[in-house]
Protein backbone atom coordinates (compact mmCIF):
# COMPACT_ATOMS: atom_id res chain seq x y z
CA UNK A 1 0.00 0.00 0.00
CA UNK A 2 1.16 3.46 -1.07
CA UNK A 3 0.05 6.68 0.18
CA UNK A 4 0.60 9.92 -1.77
CA UNK A 5 0.27 12.13 0.93
CA UNK A 6 1.00 12.12 5.09
CA UNK A 7 -0.31 14.75 6.75
CA UNK A 8 1.90 15.62 9.90
CA UNK A 9 0.17 17.38 12.69
CA UNK A 10 2.56 19.44 15.38
CA UNK A 11 1.58 19.86 19.10
CA UNK A 12 2.97 23.70 18.96
CA UNK A 13 3.58 26.00 16.21
CA UNK A 14 7.10 26.01 16.99
CA UNK A 15 7.93 22.16 16.59
CA UNK A 16 7.20 22.51 12.87
CA UNK A 17 10.27 23.55 11.49
CA UNK A 18 12.01 20.69 13.54
CA UNK A 19 10.12 18.10 12.75
CA UNK A 20 9.87 19.38 9.03
CA UNK A 21 13.81 19.20 8.70
CA UNK A 22 13.64 15.26 9.89
CA UNK A 23 11.06 14.18 7.77
CA UNK A 24 12.88 16.14 5.03
CA UNK A 25 16.22 14.33 6.10
CA UNK A 26 14.42 10.77 5.61
CA UNK A 27 14.11 11.84 2.40
CA UNK A 28 10.72 13.03 1.61
CA UNK A 29 9.09 16.14 0.20
CA UNK A 30 7.44 18.50 2.70
CA UNK A 31 5.39 21.39 3.27
CA UNK A 32 4.14 23.54 5.34
CA UNK A 33 2.68 27.00 6.26
CA UNK A 34 5.93 27.75 8.49
CA UNK A 35 7.46 28.85 4.86
CA UNK A 36 5.05 31.68 4.37
CA UNK A 37 5.37 32.46 8.60
CA UNK A 38 9.05 32.92 9.00
CA UNK A 39 9.35 35.42 6.27
CA UNK A 40 6.46 37.09 7.70
CA UNK A 41 7.97 36.67 11.56
CA UNK A 42 11.92 38.06 9.88
CA UNK A 43 9.54 40.93 8.24
CA UNK A 44 7.76 41.97 11.66
CA UNK A 45 11.29 41.96 13.84
CA UNK A 46 12.55 44.18 10.97
CA UNK A 47 9.90 46.13 11.62
CA UNK A 48 10.11 46.37 15.05
CA UNK A 49 13.61 47.31 15.13
CA UNK A 50 12.60 49.98 12.39
CA UNK A 51 10.12 51.53 14.77
CA UNK A 52 12.10 51.32 17.55
CA UNK A 53 15.08 53.29 16.03
CA UNK A 54 12.12 56.01 14.62
CA UNK A 55 11.07 56.02 18.55
CA UNK A 56 14.67 55.96 19.94
CA UNK A 57 15.40 59.26 17.69
CA UNK A 58 11.73 61.02 18.36
CA UNK A 59 12.91 60.72 22.06
CA UNK A 60 16.48 62.29 21.49
CA UNK A 61 14.92 65.14 19.61
CA UNK A 62 12.21 65.43 22.61
CA UNK A 63 14.89 65.16 25.06
CA UNK A 64 17.15 68.11 23.08
CA UNK A 65 13.72 69.96 23.11
CA UNK A 66 13.34 70.12 26.67
CA UNK A 67 17.33 71.04 27.41
CA UNK A 68 16.54 74.06 25.19
CA UNK A 69 13.31 75.07 26.78
CA UNK A 70 14.74 74.41 30.13
CA UNK A 71 18.22 76.93 29.05
CA UNK A 72 15.60 79.18 27.82
CA UNK A 73 13.78 79.17 30.84
CA UNK A 74 16.83 79.79 33.22
CA UNK A 75 18.16 82.68 31.07
CA UNK A 76 14.52 84.12 30.88
CA UNK A 77 14.73 83.48 34.80
CA UNK A 78 18.15 84.37 36.12
CA UNK A 79 16.78 87.55 38.01
CA UNK A 80 14.31 85.37 39.73
CA UNK A 81 16.79 82.62 40.38
CA UNK A 82 19.04 85.16 41.96
CA UNK A 83 16.15 87.09 44.00
CA UNK A 84 15.47 83.53 45.02
CA UNK A 85 19.27 82.59 46.73
CA UNK A 86 19.25 86.12 47.90
CA UNK A 87 15.95 85.53 49.59
CA UNK A 88 17.94 82.38 51.10
CA UNK A 89 16.23 79.47 49.51
CA UNK A 90 17.84 76.27 49.34
CA UNK A 91 20.03 75.15 46.42
CA UNK A 92 18.34 72.21 46.52
CA UNK A 93 14.97 73.61 46.23
CA UNK A 94 16.12 75.59 43.04
CA UNK A 95 17.33 72.21 41.27
CA UNK A 96 14.24 70.89 42.12
CA UNK A 97 12.45 73.31 40.70
CA UNK A 98 13.52 72.89 37.44
CA UNK A 99 13.60 69.50 37.54
CA UNK A 100 10.33 68.55 38.51
CA UNK A 101 9.38 70.98 35.04
CA UNK A 102 10.89 69.08 32.87
CA UNK A 103 9.65 65.80 34.32
CA UNK A 104 6.47 67.38 33.85
CA UNK A 105 7.25 67.96 30.39
CA UNK A 106 7.95 64.83 29.74
CA UNK A 107 5.17 63.36 31.49
CA UNK A 108 2.44 65.72 29.34
CA UNK A 109 3.94 64.67 26.60
CA UNK A 110 3.81 61.12 27.33
CA UNK A 111 0.35 61.63 28.44
CA UNK A 112 -0.77 63.23 25.11
CA UNK A 113 1.40 60.91 22.86
CA UNK A 114 -0.82 57.71 23.85
CA UNK A 115 -3.96 58.68 23.04
CA UNK A 116 -2.78 60.00 19.93
CA UNK A 117 -1.05 56.32 19.70
CA UNK A 118 -4.14 54.52 20.40
CA UNK A 119 -6.27 57.06 17.36
CA UNK A 120 -3.31 55.95 14.86
CA UNK A 121 -3.59 52.34 15.79
CA UNK A 122 -7.26 52.55 14.84
CA UNK A 123 -6.67 54.15 11.97
CA UNK A 124 -4.48 51.44 11.14
CA UNK A 125 -6.81 48.79 11.84
CA UNK A 126 -9.76 50.50 10.28
CA UNK A 127 -8.17 50.58 7.33
CA UNK A 128 -7.11 47.08 7.18
CA UNK A 129 -10.66 46.19 7.82
CA UNK A 130 -12.18 48.15 4.93
CA UNK A 131 -9.56 46.58 2.51
CA UNK A 132 -9.97 43.06 4.09
CA UNK A 133 -13.40 43.46 3.38
CA UNK A 134 -13.54 45.07 0.11
CA UNK A 135 -15.29 47.92 2.01
CA UNK A 136 -15.69 51.52 0.96
CA UNK A 137 -15.09 52.74 4.48
CA UNK A 138 -18.81 53.31 4.72
CA UNK A 139 -19.59 49.77 6.66
CA UNK A 140 -18.14 49.79 10.61
CA UNK A 141 -17.60 46.76 11.80
CA UNK A 142 -15.97 46.76 14.91
CA UNK A 143 -15.24 42.86 15.25
CA UNK A 144 -12.63 43.54 12.26
CA UNK A 145 -11.14 46.79 13.80
CA UNK A 146 -10.67 45.12 17.19
CA UNK A 147 -9.02 42.28 15.31
CA UNK A 148 -6.37 44.04 13.40
CA UNK A 149 -2.45 44.11 13.72
CA UNK A 150 -1.87 47.67 15.53
CA UNK A 151 -2.32 46.55 19.23
CA UNK A 152 -1.57 48.73 22.16
CA UNK A 153 -1.50 46.93 25.42
CA UNK A 154 -2.26 48.86 28.71
CA UNK A 155 1.49 47.99 29.97
CA UNK A 156 3.47 49.49 26.89
CA UNK A 157 1.05 52.96 27.21
CA UNK A 158 1.99 53.15 30.99
CA UNK A 159 5.86 52.09 30.19
CA UNK A 160 5.76 55.00 27.13
CA UNK A 161 4.46 57.83 29.83
CA UNK A 162 6.62 56.24 32.59
CA UNK A 163 9.65 56.46 30.42
CA UNK A 164 8.59 59.77 28.73
CA UNK A 165 8.73 61.06 32.15
CA UNK A 166 12.48 59.98 32.79
CA UNK A 167 13.71 61.74 29.82
CA UNK A 168 12.10 65.13 30.52
CA UNK A 169 13.71 64.46 33.81
CA UNK A 170 17.14 63.12 32.72
CA UNK A 171 17.06 66.39 30.17
CA UNK A 172 16.13 69.23 33.33
CA UNK A 173 19.61 68.34 34.71
CA UNK A 174 21.99 70.14 32.70
CA UNK A 175 19.82 73.00 32.94
CA UNK A 176 19.00 72.62 36.33
CA UNK A 177 22.46 72.39 37.32
CA UNK A 178 23.34 75.66 35.89
CA UNK A 179 20.48 77.42 37.60
CA UNK A 180 21.86 76.06 40.99
CA UNK A 181 25.84 77.79 40.04
CA UNK A 182 24.53 81.22 39.29
CA UNK A 183 26.15 83.75 41.29
CA UNK A 184 22.84 85.53 43.16
CA UNK A 185 24.53 88.92 42.42
CA UNK A 186 24.84 88.72 38.87
CA UNK A 187 21.52 87.24 38.62
CA UNK A 188 19.72 90.29 40.21
CA UNK A 189 21.87 92.33 38.25
CA UNK A 190 20.83 90.96 35.39
CA UNK A 191 17.99 92.50 33.22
Amino acid sequence: MQYSTVYVKANTMNDVSAIQKEIEEMGYSTSSFMSYVEPLQKKIENDQFLFLAIGCIAFLVAALNIINTMLMSTYERTREIGIMKVLGCKISDIRNLFLLEAGLMGFCGGVIGVPLSYLVSFIINYMQAAQSTGNTGYYYDPTLVSQGSSIIPLWLCLAAILFSSLVGFVSGLYPSIRAMKLSALDAIKNE
